[in-house]
């Protein structure tokens, strides 16, 4: 009789390739899945019983920014204990590596004023034991996971190790400086990188700020560099080109067709980001499909990356670049190094006056829904605003008979700063609008920014959110094409060929939970204490997992981690280092 390290027994099994589910048993060895069937013959050092649950690929992540918190938070929580097994770090071009240490401040305050990650937490927590990108792989490897880990090579750090940080802000690369490039994507691809990542939306519109308020280096590069850059992984014929382009109405997504264009037949596949939903604008999201669908027909290797689930932004007024970075005016915050800047900056009459026009001609495109539908939660405690609260900035300035953009400023600077805003959800509320962007095979789900922005909301709970709102809810996606989008669907773009499914030889990180068991409350988010130097971040109450495994081992019972760490770095590129011929002294 066969034997295996453990046996799930009596679930629906939901295998993720969206075919019928099944009632059924599963059979766990060596980390990966060695038999499904009906009835499964054998025995097994660990028995778990599904029955009246499902069994169900874990979900796949393909944008989100856990490069800091893996090193204080194994489980990258909220992704962890949500369903999330696999996650894809270093996104828009943004990471900790290649980085010198004369530069290692300038790239932690990148992080702070791109990402929201401080600098504190990140001093605290990252050992900063490595230079070259292959350094840091060896790190990531030794690092505890209890998620399995790729990771692209970020165009930022990289443009700075080559041309500086001066050069790589103020002039384009030589054909030297773009051939060292060359070398060190290949021999960060070698190690394991994924591919590149980069940001290039330009100035306007773009909430991916320096320290100083300048943009950073991609967001400058010409379009010729960009694609030059690239042709490396062309060349190479494999990985992923992670490009951020477009955010609603801001950016160029022409970059993107063009370094697909460029990348036609060589084996590297472009992700566009981000494909994003609106209710004031159902036709983006159909000008999206139209435009990705066209390509492919074309032969064309692109794919879209979407942000579908209703998550929302809680957040101070000098935190409002997360729901509105794409304003001048939240910009212009956002440079204050000082909070008297900020109200120095906010009494201003001319600034209230050059952001009421701007906020004007933007309409829908206006962050999270715009500011009239942000919802006042604190005021600082000041008497005068009080009766303010729970009202949106909306009502409160009609109230008041001002703009929408003068009652923000005011209330900003009344209450010292204290003033706290609860968005509108960053995505549509209308199901039909995700439910058909889904269903295009050029788009794919898993976009959370997961490990960024964490003062300001967390997002790694999107699978859970679409299965209650489009499979239990609206009933308008079955459970089996639901987990075949949050699963293989990103899997396979993301070039992963072994995850993502509940198959024999498939890697075994599974799902088992009552799909009317999970939960997710929209109110408010909870504060929690779990950071570095017992900072806080923001995240929902939200979960219902039974249980949750990772290679075959269990990370998580009702909602709780187990303190086992099976998450591997994963890689979807070969190392050619071997056959690359060694340059002459």
């Amino acid at each position: 009789m066969r034997h295996f390290d453990s046996i799930i027994r009596a679930g629906t099994i939901v295998d993720g390739t969206g075919a019928p589910s099944f009632k059924g048993d599963l059979g766990i060895s060596a980390g990966r899945i060695a038999a499904v069937a009906p009835k499964l013959a054998g025995t097994a050092d660990e028995v778990i019983d599904a029955a009246g649950k499902i069994v169900a690929p874990g979900h796949v992540t393909q944008h989100c920014h856990y490069d800091a918190q893996l090193f204080w938070d194994p489980y990258c929580s909220n992704s962890g204990e949500h369903g999330v097994t696999t996650v894809l770090n270093a996104n828009c071009g943004f990471s900790v590596a290649p980085v010198r240490k004369a530069d290692q401040e300038r790239t932690m305050m990148m992080l702070e004023t791109t990402e929201q990650i401080p600098v504190e937490y990140q001093k605290a927590a990252m050992p900063w034991d490595w230079e070259t990108f292959p350094d840091f792989m060896r790190t990531l490897e030794q690092l505890p996971k209890g998620v399995n880990v790729m990771t692209y090579l970020p165009l930022n750090p990289l443009l700075i190790y080559v041309m500086g940080v001066e050069g790589a802000k103020t002039r384009r690369p030589t054909k030297q400086e773009i051939a060292e490039m060359h070398r060190l994507i290949n021999e960060a691809m070698d190690a394991g990188a994924a591919g590149v990542s980069m940001s290039v939306m330009g100035e306007e519109g773009n909430s991916h700020l320096d320290y100083d308020g300048t943009p950073m280096p991609t967001d400058l590069l010409h379009d010729d560099d960009t694609v030059e850059i690239c042709r490396a992984l062309a060349d190479r014929g494999e990985g992923l080109i992670q490009v951020l382009s477009q955010i609603a109405i801001f950016g160029n997504f022409e970059i993107s067709e063009k370094l697909a264009r460029m990348a036609k037949g060589s084996g590297a596949r472009v992700i566009h980001n981000a494909v994003l939903t609106n209710d004031a604008m159902p036709e983006m999201s159909q000008k999206d499909i139209e435009w990705l669908t066209r390509l492919r027909a074309e032969g064309l290797d692109i794919s879209g990356a979407a942000l579908i689930n209703r998550g929302w932004v809680e957040a101070g007024i000098t935190e409002l670049d997360t729901a509105g970075g794409q304003m001048k005016g939240v910009r212009r915050i956002i440079a204050c190094q000082t909070d008297e800047e900020v109200i120095k900056l906010l009494k201003d009459p001319g600034y209230v006056s050059d952001f009421v026009q701007e906020y004007s001609k933007q309409g829908p495109a206006n962050g999270a829904a715009g500011l009239e539908g942000m919802t006042i939660i604190d005021v600082g405690g000041v008497k005068e605003l009080a009766p303010y609260l729970d009202k949106t900035l909306g009502e409160a300035a009609e109230e008041r008979g001002q703009h929408v953009v003068a009652t923000l400023a005011e209330f900003g600077w009344k209450s010292n700063l204290g003033l706290q805003l609860k968005s509108m959800p960053f995505a549509a509320n209308d199901p039909t609008i995700p439910v058909s962007l889904l269903r295009c095979p050029a788009i794919a789900p898993g976009v959370s920014d997961g490990g960024a922005h964490t003062q300001a909301f967390s997002n790694g709970h999107y699978g859970t959110e679409l299965l209650i709102w489009l499979v239990r809810d609206e009933t308008l996606m079955t459970i089996e094409e639901m987990h075949h989008q949050l699963a293989l669907k990103v899997a396979r773009t993301i070039q992963l060929d072994d995850r993502g499914a509940l198959l024999p030889g498939f890697a075994a990180d599974i799902l088992i939970y009552d799909l009317d068991a999970l939960y997710l409350d929209t109110s408010r988010h909870e504060v929690v204490h779990d950071m570095p130097n017992n900072s806080w971040r923001r995240k929902p109450k939200s979960g219902g997992y039974d249980r949750i495994l990772v290679n075959g081992v269990t990370t998580h019972i009702g909602d709780k981690p187990t303190g086992d760490t099976p998450g591997r770095v994963l890689r979807v590129t070969t190392d050619f280092s071997a056959r690359r011929p060694v340059a002459a002294e």
